[in-house]
C-alpha cells in the first residue's frame, strides 16, 4: 500500500485529497482482487473436499461389496473342506495320544532302567566290600601266621 508522504513546500488541499482517492482506489481494487482469490480457493477446495466425499463413498461401496463375496469364498471353502478338516482334527488328534502313550511308556521304561541299574551296582559295591572284608580278614591271618611262625 503506498504510503503518504508529506510534502510541505507543495501541499494544497486538492493534491492530498486526490492522494487519498488514489490510495483508497487503489485498496479497494487490491481488496477486491483478494476477495476474488480467497472467493476461488474456497470454491477449489470445496470442490476437492466434494470429490473426496464421493471416492470415499465409492471405495466404501466396493470394499463392501468384495468383503461380501469374500465372505461367500470363505464359506464355499469351508464347505468343501469340512470333512477334509475333520478328518485332519481327528488324525492330529489320534497322533498326539500316541506320542503321549510313548511318552509315558518311555518315562516307565527308563524308571525300571534306573531301577535295574541302581540295583545292579548296588549288588556290585556289596561284593567289592565283601572282598575288601576278606582281603583284609586274610591279611590279618597272613599276619597273624607270621607271629606264630617266628614265634616257634
Amino acid at each position: 500500500m503506498p504510503t503518504l508522504q508529506s510534502n510541505k513546500k507543495g501541499s494544497s488541499p486538492h493534491s492530498l485529497e486526490a492522494r487519498v482517492r488514489t490510495t483508497f482506489a487503489t485498496a479497494r481494487t487490491e481488496s477486491a482482487k483478494l476477495v476474488e482469490e480467497v472467493d476461488a480457493h474456497i470454491n477449489s477446495a470445496q470442490t476437492l473436499l466434494a470429490r473426496m466425499k464421493e471416492q470415499r463413498e465409492t471405495n466404501r461401496s466396493d470394499l463392501s461389496v468384495r468383503l461380501q463375496a469374500d465372505e461367500e469364498k470363505i464359506h464355499v471353502l469351508c464347505a468343501a473342506y469340512s470333512p477334509l478338516f475333520d478328518d485332519v482334527v481327528h488324525q492330529r488328534i489320534q497322533s498326539v495320544d500316541t506320542m503321549k502313550a510313548i511318552a509315558h511308556a518311555s518315562d516307565v521304561e527308563t524308571r525300571k532302567s534306573r531301577k535295574r541299574l541302581m540295583e545292579k551296582a548296588k549288588i556290585r559295591l556289596d561284593d567289592a566290600r565283601e572282598r575288601h572284608k576278606l582281603a583284609m580278614d586274610a591279611s590279618e591271618l597272613v599276619k597273624h601266621y607270621k607271629a606264630l611262625v617266628l614265634a616257634l
